[in-house]
């Protein structure tokens, strides 16, 4: 029997999983992804891809094996995959004291293999986690398929790993941060460990909340809110064009995570106080003195829309569950929406807006507001969208319309993808930069990645 048909005889066998069935025969071998794994290889006939009777790992097994060692460079850990026990194959096999037993352990450590590249394959593509759940995400499904297509993509190329690596996110703000994370690690520790641990963490749950984003989710031209960095940056085709800081939710009133599109925005703004902030925060206020409204130049209307005045309302018996008026502020610089507010499609009704409160923007931590963005120097904003769909003539109707506080609606044909989100960790320029965990949302997801 030649050796490489005694090589399909051995994964066959150690693939069966006719006597114990497919959980206990994938948990003998180790196999964290043993129904992908036995797919795999029925579809090549049970051939070996990594492993030679001769040689133990071939030159791509070798290139693989070193790949997986590199996992820390990708925001994953090498003992994830099993790297330890592949590493130590050649000793193995020289502890081998007869041929069947050779054969044996050549085969296991061929599954263990494509176990391990299937599941690294997967993590590098969608992450390890359910993004709802934070639960792990065993493979399966399309996942499982993309891994396999990517798998035998890598074994047919030229070099494995910058094939298999070809699966990572494509998006500018990935590609920054684990390429600046990767730039970091040319100096081992004491325990033989690359980069600082706590940094490790931090980047590591950050590549897997940008590694949960739809493909090519910010390529060409997109407006992206970090939350924790307090900023607005416009990206085109992988830079930075426009950047812009914000004030954004209290921890207690956070601004949520979305993708939408700038489609509109309106300068002059008056503002409809909402219930909540009407209730909350103006009716104490009312409750002490009635001209609070025209100090802060408010109106209150009725349920029919009808101008009341103030001093006739009993405040004292009105409650929060009671209120029935309606409070808008004027337009002005005065206006908590200040001179432009930027529109977008949600389901959180937040939005950019400009404020009167600029020297909030000068405060090194912005978690200031009811939950939508104020953003610092919007007329740049609105300029940047104007030219972008040679709208410049508007411009001047802009201005115009804020120096005479006349509210103007400025509609956009194309439109900017926005997208608000969660990183407290970015890079600039090729350099990390670690910002303040405001909601606390990486603690979560720490845990389940490390352990508590």
């Amino acid at each position: 029997m030649s050796r490489g048909s005694a090589a399909v005889l051995y994964l066959r066998a150690l693939l069966d999983t006719a006597a114990l069935g497919a959980p206990a025969t994938y948990a003998r071998l180790g196999l964290q992804a043993g129904a992908v794994v036995q797919t795999f290889y029925a579809q090549r006939g049970f051939e070996p891809a990594w492993t030679d009777a001769s040689a133990g790992w071939s030159s791509p097994a070798r290139e693989a094996v070193q790949l997986l060692g590199r996992a820390r460079e990708f925001g994953l850990r090498p003992a994830t995959y099993g790297h330890s026990l592949l590493v130590a194959l050649p000793d193995s096999l020289a502890a081998a004291t007869t041929t069947d037993a050779r054969s044996r352990q050549l085969a296991t450590f061929e599954l263990r293999l494509t176990d391990a590249l299937l599941r690294y394959a997967a993590h590098l593509r969608a992450g390890q986690l359910d993004a709802r759940t934070l639960q792990p995400v065993p493979l399966g499904g399309e996942a499982a398929r993309q891994a396999t297509a990517a798998l035998e993509q890598a074994l047919a190329a030229a070099t494995l790993a910058p094939a298999l690596l070809q699966g990572q996110p494509r998006s500018f703000t990935y590609r920054q941060v684990q390429q600046a994370w990767s730039q970091q690690l040319a100096v081992t520790d004491s325990l033989g460990l690359t980069g600082n641990e706590a940094d490790f963490r931090r980047v590591a749950v950050n590549l897997e909340r940008l590694r949960w984003e739809t493909p090519a989710a910010d390529t060409g031209e997109v407006a992206l809110v970090n939350i924790p960095a307090f900023r607005l940056q416009i990206l085109k085709n992988g830079r930075v064009v426009q950047s812009h800081r914000v004030v954004v939710g209290k921890p207690e009133t956070p601004t949520p995570t979305l993708s939408s599109r700038l489609i509109v925005f309106v300068t002059a703004p008056d503002w409809r106080v909402p219930y909540s902030i009407a209730v909350r925060e103006i009716l104490p206020q009312l409750q002490d003195d009635p001209s609070f409204l025209y100090d802060n130049h408010y109106r209150l209307y009725d349920a029919r829309g009808r101008l009341v005045n103030p001093w006739h309302v009993p405040w004292r018996t009105v409650t929060p569950e009671t209120f029935p008026y309606t409070i808008r502020q004027t337009a002005g610089r005065h206006n908590a929406l200040g001179n432009i507010v930027f529109y977008f499609s949600n389901q959180h009704s937040v939005f950019l807006h400009d404020t009167p409160a600029r020297s909030l923007f000068q405060r090194p931590q912005r978690a200031l507001s009811h939950g939508c963005v104020r953003v610092e120097k919007p007329l740049a904003l609105a300029t940047y969208l104007l030219r972008r769909e040679n709208q410049q003539a508007a411009l001047t109707s802009v201005r115009r319309s804020i120096a005479q506080r006349e509210k103007c609606r400025f509609d956009l044909a194309q439109g900017l993808p926005l997208q608000i989100r969660y990183y407290t960790c970015q890079a600039d320029n090729g350099r990390l930069q670690f910002y303040a965990d405001v909601y606390c949302q990486d603690e979560p997801l720490l845990a389940a990645l490390f352990g508590r």
